[in-house]
C-alpha cells in the first residue's frame, strides 16, 4: 500500500475519538457510557488489528504468529470485563498500557529491520501516543 494513504488512513482514525471527546464534554448528544463504550471497542479493534499486522505465516515464525494472536485473546478478554460491569477507568487504563506495550515490541522489530522506518517514526508512535492520550482524556476529566 502507498505510504501517504497508510498515513491518511491512520491519522483519519483519530478523528472518531476527537469527536466523542467533544460530545462527552461539550455536545452531550450521547450519555457518557455509549461514548465510553465506543471508544473502548473501537480501540480493541484497532490492538486487534495491529496484532494481525505481525502475523506471519510464510516465513515460519512462530513467535510473530503468536505475537501477532495475543492482542486478539487480550481484546476479548476486555471485552467480557466491559461487558460484566468492570470500572471503565481501569480498563482504560489496560487498553493504554496494551497498545504501549504493542509499540514497545513493534519498536524492537523495528530495530530487527521487521517494520520500516516510515511506519515506525510517521506512524505508529505519533498515532499510539497520540490515541493513547486521547483515552487518557476521560480517565483525568471524569465527567459528572
Amino acid at each position: 500500500m502507498n505510504f501517504l494513504a497508510q498515513c491518511v488512513i491512520s491519522y483519519l482514525g483519530l478523528i472518531p475519538y476527537f469527536y466523542l471527546l467533544i460530545d462527552l464534554f461539550f455536545i452531550e448528544a450521547l450519555s457518557p457510557e455509549i461514548i465510553y463504550d465506543i471508544m473502548l471497542y473501537n480501540t480493541l479493534i484497532i490492538i486487534t488489528f495491529i496484532g494481525a499486522i505481525n502475523w506471519d505465516f510464510k516465513n515460519n515464525y512462530v513467535i510473530y504468529t503468536i505475537y501477532g494472536f495475543i492482542p486478539s485473546l487480550v481484546a476479548f478478554f476486555i471485552m467480557v470485563l466491559n461487558v460484566l460491569g468492570y470500572e471503565q477507568d481501569v480498563l482504560f487504563l489496560a487498553v493504554v498500557s496494551f497498545l504501549l506495550f504493542q509499540l514497545f515490541i513493534d519498536y524492537f522489530s523495528y530495530l530487527n529491520n521487521k517494520i520500516s522506518f516510515s511506519i515506525i517514526y510517521y506512524i505508529r508512535i505519533p498515532v499510539t501516543l497520540v490515541l493513547s492520550s486521547l483515552l487518557i482524556i476521560p480517565i483525568l476529566f471524569s465527567h459528572p
